[in-house]
């Protein structure tokens, strides 16, 4: 008998397993480099790929940004880029499941609606209308906003907004505002300076505290009323081609799996402290910050219920209970907040 030759056995073995080369994904980013998004979630959520694949997976970034935000999905889907992240709101049409977090009245914090938004996905969406041809790893959300009305007024009643002109983005927020009575007029958010600071709306919404900022609006507010749950928080689904992604060693793929996901979404408390002192250097600057009141609130509530229906509806054709994913997704948020 021949002597037994672990070495030979072991090389054997190891030939017999499929091989992974390294992988280098080409990795979308069309906001600014100094963007709070992706300084602080999605540039550490790829340095974290790196380091837990021990350089096997790695990203490239372009300068500038190979599709404009609403062509984001088709370009990794069509091999233009191996990933990227987009607004859900560009994916209404195909995927209204992912409408959800932009829903009025729904938004409780950021890292809460970003974590619970995971666990719903995880609960209620994944395996129905999946996105063709990418692998999803991560849904954040960006803090919210309310009514900025360019008056000194804030707006303190449902009355007040009845035929006023208010600027918007597209999609359910728009369709949201004209339920109350205002006079909707939408666009990309590359838009807004020209449409405010040119005098042709009276009030905005749909973007927070540091987004004044960053679009150069703030000197047009002249009060701010602040809705319980918020009228639009934007987010953000990230995803990889598939065949990127098959790419990728077993193991690495877990390694990938385990800082994406709900470890990502956690991510979101990014935005919650640059957003409180943003909103303090409005106060400094003497701009009223109110509470909408109960009455208020509640008619608002109503006003918004057909909208919610509506997008229960869409997705019960995809064999998703819209209203238990909502009360589901309402209540984790709540759960994050007591460290569940």
């Amino acid at each position: 008998m021949k002597p037994f030759k672990y070495g030979t056995l072991a090389a054997t073995l190891l030939a017999s397993q499929p091989a992974f080369a390294d992988t280098t994904i080409l990795f979308n980013n069309f906001l600014g480099s100094n963007d709070a998004l992706w300084t602080d979630v999605l540039a550490p959520w790829i340095g974290d790929i790196e380091s837990a694949t021990e350089g096997r997976v790695t990203f490239s970034v372009p300068a500038a940004s190979l599709a404009p935000p609403p062509g984001l999905l088709n370009a990794v889907q069509q091999g233009v880029v191996d990933g990227a992240f987009q607004m859900v709101g560009f994916l209404r049409e195909s995927h209204p499941e992912l409408q959800l977090p932009l829903l009025p009245m729904t938004y409780f914090g950021n890292e809460e609606t970003s974590v619970a938004l995971w666990r719903t996905y995880e609960r209620y969406f994944a395996g129905h209308n999946d996105l063709e041809d990418v692998v999803l790893l991560g849904l954040v959300t960006t803090p919210s906003g309310s009514f900025f009305n360019m008056a000194p007024e804030p707006f303190d009643s449902v009355e007040d907004l009845q035929n006023v002109k208010i600027w918007s983005l597209p999609g359910v927020t728009a369709e949201a505002l004209a339920a109350l009575g205002t006079v909707v007029t939408p666009g990309p958010a590359v838009r807004m300076y020209e449409v405010i600071s040119g005098g042709v709306v009276d009030a905005f919404c749909c973007i927070n505290f540091q987004s004044l900022e960053v679009f150069n609006v703030a000197q047009y507010i002249g009060s701010v009323t602040e809705v319980p749950g918020s009228l639009f928080a934007p987010a953000f689904a990230i995803f990889v081609r598939q065949d990127v992604w098959d790419s990728i060693g077993p193991a690495d793929q877990e390694a990938i799996l385990a800082v994406s996901g709900e470890s990502l979404a956690h991510r979101g408390s990014f935005g919650d402290a640059p957003e409180a002192a943003a909103r303090q250097r409005a106060l400094d600057a003497g701009i009223p910050v109110i509470q909408a009141d109960d009455s208020f609130t509640q008619t608002m509530t109503d006003a918004f219920a057909p909208i919610r229906q509506e997008w229960i509806d869409s997705v019960a054709a995809h064999g998703i209970d819209g209203a238990e994913a909502l009360d589901f997704y309402l209540s984790e948020q709540a759960n994050v907040v007591t460290g569940n």
